[in-house]
């Protein structure tokens, strides 16, 4: 019985140590991590700005004035403008800035020492942690084998003259502290055995109660699932609205970024508007799911479909690092369909792989009789063989908590039977390979 207790009570206080220093020891990495990322990259920025500043004052249009200031502050000298201001390449980041129309000076800053100097940080600051709460445990533990374990172990064997119907004077000393006075319940506990009786009767109504308190809980129950398929709808909706309101936002600082340079954002606005009227269209066919409406075929270029899933999803932070590679011929015949429809099952299958680690993505697409079929295919982590058959069901997924709903799939299958065709999924050679039936067009 103590031994079991031991663990018990070392296990409560380990959990109760961890809840608090957990979290701390979360927010103390990231802040560390922020401060170390944010002041290579202000030094690196003010480096850079010293040189443009520099080339302005002394060099004039003179290149090899430039390039000396440039090698100096570690960059180089670029013969064309800038085509972004700052960008990060996996470990690698890019700053560019333009002295003079036409040219830059573009800097290459390594942020690899960062992540090592966080390494050795993050080794240090986790072991003080853990001693800092082997110490907490260490005490904690002691306080209460000295004033717990022992005596219930007392209470323990008191317990057992209980059960065989002990008799006659009182078995533990009464008094002292809340432990010490577990004694005297002990003592009146033996006295209360031989009232099996009324104790009967006294369960029974308990059992009333609980069966009353049972019924009631059954309707709490039928409240909570009703309320659970509200939450699963809200969190589809936020899963499918996420990709467009991504792209919105980074159309936002893109168009910001353009009108303080003074450059026309007209193809931003109309970007932003397309965006705007994806999420309307998203938010119709979430209600669709349970009650569909009659869609309108069109003749859709899958050329034009695919392009516009790659320009939404560009700006977004999930698409960094993935390379598309859409090979879809020219001769490639068109499709009955709905754009939106089209544009949305691409994004949704581009989305997923990126979020699956591929770093490459190819679109492929072949023509038979009455039928057009697209491949896309990922080099990322692949299907797991038991998720194969549950792929496009509603709310079915693999992601952690928080990080996906099991919509967008069901969602591509659901869109493509709208439009008369539809989609399945395999295992490539290196990821997942989904294929797409679409309608062949004749008109």
């Amino acid at each position: 019985m103590t031994t079991g207790l031991r663990l018990r009570l070392l296990a409560i206080v380990l959990g109760a140590g961890l809840v608090p220093i957990a979290p701390l020891a979360i927010v103390l990495l990231l802040q560390v991590r922020d401060a170390l990322y944010a002041r290579r990259v202000a030094d690196a920025r003010a480096r850079i700005a010293a040189a443009t500043l520099a080339a302005r004052e002394s060099c004039g249009e003179l290149r090899g004035c430039i390039e000396r200031i440039a090698r100096a502050a570690g960059g180089r000298y670029v013969a064309a403008p800038c085509a972004v201001h700052m960008a990060r390449l996996g470990e690698e980041l890019v700053l560019c800035e333009e002295p003079i129309p036409g040219a830059a000076i573009e800097l290459h800053e390594d942020l690899g020492p960062v992540r090592e100097q966080l390494a050795a940080l993050d080794a240090r600051l986790l072991f003080t942690l853990a001693l800092f709460l082997a110490l907490l445990v260490a005490v904690a533990v002691w306080l209460l084998e000295r004033g717990v374990v022992r005596r219930l172990a007392q209470v323990d064997l008191a317990l057992e003259v209980v059960g065989a119907e002990h008799g006659g004077t009182a078995l533990l000393p009464e008094g002292g502290d809340a432990v010490g006075r577990v004694g005297a319940a002990v003592n009146r506990l033996s006295e209360r055995l031989r009232e099996e009786r009324q104790r009967t009767r006294t369960q029974i109504d308990q059992l009333s109660a609980a069966n009353r308190a049972l019924g009631a809980a059954r309707e709490d129950l039928q409240r909570s699932e009703r309320l659970a398929s509200i939450g699963r709808l809200a969190a589809g909706v936020a899963h499918e609205v996420g990709n467009p309101v991504s792209a919105l936002i980074a159309y936002a600082a893109l168009m910001r970024e353009r009108v303080q340079q003074g450059k026309d954002v007209g193809e931003y606005a109309d970007r932003v508007e397309r965006e705007a009227a994806r999420i309307d269209r998203i938010l119709r066919d979430l209600l669709d799911l349970a009650r569909p409406r009659e869609v309108r075929l069109e003749r859709v270029d899958l050329r034009r479909a695919v392009e516009l899933a790659r320009s939404a999803l560009e700006p977004q932070q999930v698409w960094n690092g993935v390379a598309l590679d859409a090979k879809l011929a020219a001769d490639l015949p068109a499709v009955f369909a709905e754009e939106h429809y089209a544009v949305q099952v691409f994004v949704n299958l581009l989305a997923n792989a990126a979020r699956a680690g591929a770093k490459k993505v190819r679109v492929a697409g072949r023509s038979g009789p009455d039928a057009v079929f697209v491949e896309v295919e990922d080099d990322g982590k692949g299907i797991a063989p038991e998720v194969l058959p549950r792929l496009f069901e509603p709310f079915f997924t693999t992601a952690a908590p928080g990080e996906g709903t099991g919509l967008g799939l069901a969602l591509c299958h659901a869109s493509m039977e709208r439009i008369g065709g539809s989609i399945s999924a395999r295992n490539g050679e290196r990821g997942a390979v989904f294929e797409l039936r679409f309608r062949r067009f004749v008109g």
